[in-house]
């Protein structure tokens, strides 16, 4: 009796371990969409202009597929500070971004709105005059929106000397952990957007530039050990920008703010295509939307093993 009991018990044991097998492609199968890679198509964490932006945005496309919910996040270069004066529209880059990204679904994502722009959906999440910190302790409700491509440009305040404006101090170090933690952030709550995280632009004031250039040239190592790491983060250089295009050595004029959307553009149709895809649905509540849940699935019943075991064991005998 012990034989075909044995043989009985060995092929419940081949059942369950294909039943897991199963089970672990159709795991595979399933988050795999969801799942960040492990090895990144990019050949590099940094992106470097790589056409004339002094050229009028020419309304190129990033490919006819995922529909762009940007979220510009950052402080008041992103938020467009002075671009309503001298005649401006008060979006910042925004509206040139869009306008550069034509042909494509662009919507933006985020919190706040420019009390001067002439845009309907300027939408960002960035706090003039406000730090690294204040940013990461802010813009949990603009995250939960979902973007799928997120342009980060911030740390301009944490390099200015004003201690009431740098409130967590400016020394460079310091403060590019601090932005790895706000793009940590990002990372965990949208884990399918890319983050271009960028190396901001220059200062023409002389007592916060060196800070702000040893800020600048830290940043790549922080985005590299992300993205060494499978996340979709990349170094957007803008170190370029001319310091005539700004119109207090910190933001940016009229004419800068275009030039700005132009970078941002540039970068955004550097990213590689299949890190794209189409946003997740939004969630305002704070918690995982019902889209973006892991849909697993059902464990394959235990009983075989269980059985097989108890008859190895000798604890059934009238099986």
């Amino acid at each position: 009796m012990r034989a075909p009991l044995l043989a009985v018990a060995c092929c419940l044991l081949r059942l369950t371990v294909a039943a897991a097998v199963g089970l672990e492609v159709a795991l595979e199968r399933d988050l795999a969409p969801r799942l960040v890679a492990r090895t990144n198509t990019s050949s590099s964490s940094v992106l470097n202009p790589r056409q004339n932006l002094t050229a009028p945005g020419n309304g190129r496309g990033i490919q006819s597929g995922p529909q762009l919910r940007l979220l510009c996040a950052g402080d008041s270069i992103t938020a467009g500070t002075f671009s309503e004066t001298d005649g401006g529209d008060g979006n910042g880059y925004r509206l040139r971004l869009r306008d550069d990204l034509s042909a494509d679904r662009v919507v933006f994502a985020g919190t706040e709105t420019a009390p001067n722009g002439t845009m309907n959906d300027g939408f960002f999440a960035a706090w003039p005059g406000k730090t690294i910190k204040f940013i990461t302790d802010n813009i949990g409700p603009s995250l939960q929106q979902r973007p799928n491509v997120i342009l980060l440009h911030a740390g301009t305040n944490d390099m200015n000397p004003d201690p009431a404006i740098s409130t967590e101090g400016n020394n460079p170090a310091e403060a590019v952990k601090r932005l790895g933690v706000l793009v940590d952030r990002m990372v965990e709550t949208c884990p399918d957007a890319v983050v271009l995280v960028a190396m901001i632009i220059n200062t023409c004031n002389e007592t916060q530039a060196p800070a702000t250039q040893e800020f600048q040239r830290q940043i790549p190592d922080m985005v590299r050990q992300r993205f060494e790491d499978g996340r979709r983060v990349l170094a957007a250089n803008i170190t370029s920008f001319p310091s005539d295009q700004l119109r207090d050595c910190i933001h940016p004029n009229n004419d800068g703010y275009r030039l700005l959307g132009d970078y941002w553009s540039d970068f955004v149709r550097q990213v590689p295509e299949d890190w794209l895809h189409d946003p997740e649905e939004a969630n305002n509540a704070g918690e995982p939307s019902a889209s973006a849940s892991m849909r697993l699935a059902p464990l394959p019943s235990m009983w075989p093993m269980t059985v097989a075991a108890a008859i190895v064991a000798g604890s059934i005998v009238g099986w």
